[in-house]
Parts: structure tokens; sequence; C-alpha cells
């Protein structure tokens, strides 16, 4: 039974009615008195030499109020990971669609106009696009300064490799030399766009004062405020950011992007500027998830135990290194996936190339490595003659095992999750049942979150209503719903008595923002602490006013009363007139938490990931059909099962769910950027395919309640978990269905019918890279 009055009910959400009535304002939606219209000039290159930029025809159009190109912009780097960029390029673009210039102007058309006026002269210079071209010896150097680049790590760095970051743990030679067999393949990734309905867009102006403020839509609203003054050379206290709702953000809004652009413009022009990307421009400019390229290979006994694993990824990051570098740590730190492997050898590489300026999405990495992990799983049990999901729970991590990065498995429920999901999905019973090209797959998922720090501030007003004070932001998560939640509990006060205020870099406390499925947990804990430090104050009324000692009272329910004598008590309200109006003054308390401490001794080499506070396991499963005569795959039924600790809002985790293979199946199935020397061919919604309602099967699922002893009220996350399985588990679907393995996402109707239709013309093509190598 729930004892809970606020906690694992499915609360409506705080957001609701102002988004379901129209009523919430985006930064479309803003307009400021006397507001400029900013366009972006985009480099049509993908590497030269910028000879001259001249824009005297577009300063001389009426209505156009500044242009800007770097030699109106401050020298100085900045990034997240390592700071390799500047507001404009000063000398050479690196990739098609670098912005190189931009105007503010009374109209869009204007705009338009004027950034059309704009003359560009360039020196071509040779370009590098593929992964293995760049790591050259006698490669052009895409970063000569690289070397002198800030890195909040300490990167290994070499020619144009940006970060070689390597892990290991047991002995691998020795783990190899004692494996029966040795399975190798290699698996590679599509660069994906988040598809946002929202098309980036932030404004600025100058306040009275001459400070610059910039309304944007961010996850990071801390960060990107540190961001935008260091590129724009000015103390924080010469910047506010304030966060406008946003329409999607999936990774794709971190930071800050084209918030320095906007400011410059303000600053130049001194008027209100604001900048919205049309939908080719998003897809041109903006910062999707990277490509990858895995290698992996594993040793297993003749018992069909894990012994051993080696892992080399490769990262394309484009021109500029952005959470690339992030992502590559993070998918070798869940390289091994949820499971015992005692052995085990990672090495990440990050690439600079002139392909598009490539950034993080949804799952910041693990759903590259690990659907070539669960690809590989299925293929060895495959070899093995064993059942995929009885192979799994063999080799399924215990407790007392450890990651590769050294760290214990953490709130451990992979077996659980595991086994719920075939029961669920009764995939012993399916696996016999299933006609001819019908197949079902698994995929398990492994995620860590508790990274980074975060804090709160909780305000008693003065009629007992509570308003709670952040920078962490509701991307369309319920990430508010579910903090007002645990204040509630907390304090012991209605639901609807609680509210998140807006936020606002000059009055919120520091968080590293809606990132890697953190805000339930890291958040949430921030916000539990400081409704911890109002309660301590009440009790100190409390005993004040009934006149005994601190540690005689107990706060329950909304009410402060003597532990041997309840009837002597103080309501909330009670509290809060006392201590505002007779003994203590203002109740406002704050909270600081971070997850994750240092390394006792340093791991790794180049290895830039702290130890995470806690672990989110899944498991999912996946019913096809594959048309042979067309290639065509249909997904017949699909089952999830994630645990979260505890389910504090759980109709929000249903969302979260069903979202999650939403995207999966289109990082599976449709979606890709298509780059051809550089350029993206595919810049809309007409050519880059996002699966619709009539593409998603029903989602079945079953959510793993175990409270994670470090998580508010026990929760632990969900926002990313999802999205990791589903290519993997229609793969393996696949697999099962007509024997054919798919090594590359997007999976394509058109290579399932050649492989079906072509098999002995294209043997050794390297279309099945998965190979068994007996141990003589």
């Amino acid at each position: 039974m729930n004892k809970f009055k606020n906690i694992g009910k499915s609360l409506p959400r705080v957001d609701s009615n102002s988004k379901a009535t129209g009523k919430t304002k985006f930064i479309s939606d803003l307009v400021r008195p006397g507001m400029l219209f900013a366009k972006l000039l985009l480099s049509d290159r993908p590497h030269a030499r910028i000879v001259k930029i001249e824009t005297s025809d577009a300063e001389n159009l009426k209505g156009v109020h500044a242009v800007i190109t770097s030699k109106d912009a401050p020298n100085r780097r900045f990034g997240l990971y390592l700071e390799d960029r500047l507001i404009f390029p000063e000398t050479v673009v690196r990739y098609v669609g670098e912005p190189i210039a931009a105007v503010a102007a009374e109209s869009e058309d204007l705009a338009e106009q004027a950034i059309s006026l704009i003359k560009v002269v360039y020196a071509d210079l040779p370009p590098v696009f593929s992964l293995e071209d760049s790591m050259r010896d006698d490669a052009i150097d895409l970063h000569p300064d690289l070397e002198s680049y800030s890195g909040i790590h300490d990167y290994i760095r070499h020619k144009n490799v940006c970060m070689d970051a390597r892990l290991n743990i047991g002995d691998v030679t020795e783990g190899f030399t004692n494996s029966e067999f040795i399975f190798e393949g290699e698996f590679s990734s599509q660069g994906m766009h988040q598809a946002s309905l929202e098309p980036h867009s932030c404004m600025a102006e100058l306040d009275i004062n001459g400070r610059l403020c910039i309304w944007t839509g961010t996850q990071q609203l801390s960060v990107c405020h540190k961001e935008i003054a260091t590129a724009l050379d000015l103390p924080m206290t010469d910047v506010r950011v304030i966060p406008a709702w946003m329409g999607g953000g999936f990774g794709g809004k971190l930071k800050s992007q084209f918030e320095p652009i906007v400011g410059l413009l303000a600053l130049r022009s001194k008027k209100p500027v604001k900048l919205a990307l049309s939908r080719e421009e998003e897809f041109l400019t903006a910062r999707p998830r990277a490509p990858f390229k895995v290698k992996i290979k594993t040793g297993v006994s003749k018992d069909g135990v894990l012994m051993a694993r080696e892992v080399d990824i490769l990262a394309d990051c484009g021109a500029y290194a952005d959470h690339v570098i992030g992502t590559a740590s993070h998918a070798i730190t869940i390289s091994q996936g949820p499971y015992r492997i005692p052995n085990c050898k990672a090495r990440a590489r990050v690439i600079y190339t002139n392909n598009r300026d490539w950034g993080c999405m949804r799952g910041y990495g693990a759903p590259q490595i690990l659907f070539a992990v669960e690809s590989q799983m299925d293929e060895i049990a495959y070899a093995l003659g064993e059942d995929p999901a009885k192979f799994r729970l063999k080799n399924i991590a215990t407790e007392g095992d450890k990651l590769i990065s050294t760290q214990p498995f953490l709130a451990l429920r992979a077996r659980e999750t595991l086994e719920k999901v075939l029961e669920e999905s009764q995939f012993d019973q399916k696996k016999k049942e299933l006609g001819e090209n019908q197949g079902i797959g698994i995929s398990t998922s492994l995620v860590l979150t508790g990274l980074l720090s975060s804090s709160a501030l909780v305000r008693i007003n003065e009629d007992a209503t509570v308003t709670v004070i952040t920078s962490v932001t509701d991307i369309g998560t319920g990430t508010y719903t579910v903090l007002t939640q645990i204040v509630a509990e907390k304090l012991g006060v209605p639901f609807e008595q609680v509210a998140v205020a807006c936020m606002d870099s000059d009055t919120s406390p520091y968080d590293t923002g809606s990132i890697a499925s953190r805000t339930t947990y890291d958040s949430g804990n921030a916000v539990r602490l400081a409704s911890e430090d109002i309660i301590g104050r009440l009790k100190n009324i409390a005993a004040t006013t009934l006149n005994c000692k601190a540690e005689e009272i107990l706060y329950d329910a909304g009410k402060a009363f003597i532990k041997d004598n309840p009837a002597r008590s103080l309501s909330f309200e009670e509290l809060v007139g006392l201590s505002l109006y007779v003994h203590h003054g203002p109740l406002i308390g704050q909270g600081s938490w971070i997850a994750a401490k240092p390394w006792e001794e340093k791991i790794g080499e180049g290895y830039g990931e702290a130890p995470y506070g806690t672990f989110m396991y899944g498991a999912h499963v996946a019913e096809v059909e594959v048309d042979p005569s067309t290639g065509k795959i249909a997904i017949l039924n699909y089952t999830a099962c994630h645990d979260v600790g505890r389910a504090l809002n759980p109709v929000g985790i249903e969302g979260q769910i069903e979202g999650g293979v939403a995207q999966g199946i289109g990082y599976a199935l449709y979606e890709e950027m298509v780059l051809e020397d550089g350029r993206l061919v595919n810049p809309n919604f007409t050519d880059y395919r996002v699966p619709t309602a009539l593409d998603i099967p029903r989602v079945a699922y079953q959510i793993d309640e175990e409270p994670d002893p470090t998580g508010p009220y026990g929760a632990k996350g969900i926002g990313e978990p999802p999205i990791i399985p589903p290519a993997a588990a229609i793969a393996n679907a696949i697999r099962d269905a007509i024997g054919v393995r798919i090594t590359s996402t997007p999976i394509k109707h058109e290579d399932l019918y050649f492989k079906l239709n072509f098999r002995e013309s294209h043997q050794g093509n390297n279309f099945v890279t998965t190979q068994v190598k007996e141990r003589k």
C-alpha cells in the first residue's frame, strides 16, 4: 500500500493546462518593442580559407541595423569539453553550414536580402570526410593549434584526434587466451537529428543598465549562461539568461549555440534581436547525434561464459568536438553492457572531419555502443547453440561485479528487468509459435546517471504556499511536476500549494541541467535537501514555541509535535506565521547535491568520466515480420521493461517509455542524415523521415520498482533508457526471422532485400561481420 500522499501518484503535469490551451509562450511568441530579426550566413564550403568578406552592400541596405563577422567578435575560444571554437571562424571554415556572418534587420525578408548581399571570397582547402583519411599521418591538420586548446580533462590528442581515451580492467590477454571461442564484429551507426518540433530560437536585448539579456530555449540554464559569457568575453554578471519553454530538446539544445551571435547583434545594434532558424537551417547548422564505428571482440568459454572483451570506438565529431567527447567517453564506460566480464579493454577516439558539426542526442553514446554489444550477444548465442535470453541471464551482472571503469554495478536490477520482459512478452512461447519470416529479438540496456551538481532553494511564502527555485529546465518530461511532488511530500502540504518559480540566471541557483536522465535523481535530491533544511528550521520554531528541545520535535504530514506528547503540535501554517512574524524570520531552505565523487586513484588514459550516482537497467523484446519480396519490416509487437527505482509519477514514466521506444524505432529503421562530400542532402522532413503513428506499434511495458537508497524517495531516472534497446532488439528479431545479421543503422528495406535475394553474389562483402574462431 502506498503510504505517500503525493509520491507514486499519477498527478497532472503542472504545465498541462497552459500547453493544452495554447497559452504557453515559446521564443517565437515573444516580441519586444523595436525588435529586429536576425539571419545567419552559412558557409557553402566544407573546408576553405576565408580570403575576404565584403559586407558593405548589406550594411548600406535601409533597415539593416547590424552586420557582424569574426572581426566584430571577441577572439575567445570556448566549448564544453574542449575550447576549440570561436563565435565566427576567423580564417578557415570547416564545414558546410558553419555560421560566418549574421545580420539584424527590421524584417525577416530584409534580413534574408541583406544576407544575400554579403560576398565571401574563399580559397578551397582539401577536405577530409572519412575517419580513416582524417587519421592518416599525411592528412591535413584541421585544427593546427589542437594541442593548445583548453579542456576540462587531460585528453590525449594527436593529429586530428581530439580525444583518445582508454580503459582497462583485468587481464584481457589472459582472458582471450582462456577463451574457447572469440567473436569479432564491426558495427556502425548513423548521424541522427533530434527532430524537435521547434527549431532553435533565441532573443537578446540590453536592459536599462546596459546588461545583455538573452531569452532562449535551453536544457542547461547555468551552463548556457557560463558559455555565453565566455564566448563574448564578458563577466557572468553582465549577462542574464532567461529560459523559455521549448518545443523539444532531446540533447539538441544543450549549453549555448546561437545565443552568442544574437547577443553580439544586440550589443552592436542596441536593439532587441530575435533569431528563429528555419527547418532547413536547423538541419544544416544545429548539432545532431554523431555517427559511430564500433569494433568489438569478445572471448567466451566453452560453457558460454563471457571471459574477455575488447572494444574500439571511432566517433566523428565533425568540425568541432562539442559533446561528442562526452558521448564517446560514456560509450566505453558501458561497453560491457549489464554483463559480468572480468577482463575488458576499451578505446574511444573522437576525430575531426569536414563533415557537419555533430553533437549529441538522447542516450549520450549508449544507443551506439549497445547496438553493437547486444547484436553480438545474439550472434554468440546462435553460434553456441544457446537461447539468446538464457545466454544473457547466464552472464548477467551480479552484486560485486564491476564495470570496466572499476566502479561496482549499483542498484542492480538487470536480471529482474530481463526476466520481467521475457514473461510479459511471452518470449519463450513466441519463439516456438512465430510463423515464416517472423522473428523475436531481445536487447538489454544499461544507463548511468547521477552526475555533476544541482542546487535548489525552497521559499515559504507568507500565505504558507511554497515556491521552488531551481535552474533545471522542464523540457517536456514533467520535471517540474516531479519536483513539486517531492517538495509537497516532504513538507506535508497539498500538491497544489507548491509551484516552481520562473527561472532566471540572476536568481536561480546552479544546476547542470536537463541532461543524462539526471533531473529526477540529482535535481530531485537538491529540492529534497532544501525541503529538509526547511523542516529543520520548522522544528526549531516548534521547540521554541512549545518550550522543549529541538530533538524532542517530530515533523510529519505538515505538523510539528512533541514525540512523547503528539497532542502538543503546530500546523505548517502556524509555524510559517510564527517564523515570519515572531521568531526566526523568512523561511528559505537550500540544498546542494553532487552524486559523483572523484576517483580515489586515476583510472584509464585520457579518460574523463567520474563515478556515477546510480545505474538504470532495462530490457526490450521486439517481434517483427519481414517481407522477403521487398525487404519491408513490420513490427508486430513490442514490450519494454525498465527499472525506475521508485515511480514518482507513473503516468509520466509511461509517456517517457512510449516516446523513447518511438525514437528508438526511428533510429533503428528510418532516420539518417545523409552527407555527400560534407553536404547534407536531406535537410527537411520530406527527405529525412521520422516515424509516424502508423509506424509505431502498441508498446506493452513493465515498471520494475525497487527504491534506490540514494535517490529522492528511491527514484532513479527514465528519460534516456527507453531509446537505447530498440535498434538491437529489432535487428535481433530480423536475424531470428530471416537469418540475416544487420550491423549498421538504420536498417533499410532495400539492404534486406539484396541480402535475402543475392546472398551468393554478395558473399565476402562483409554483410555479416561476426566471425567465430575456435581456439586450437
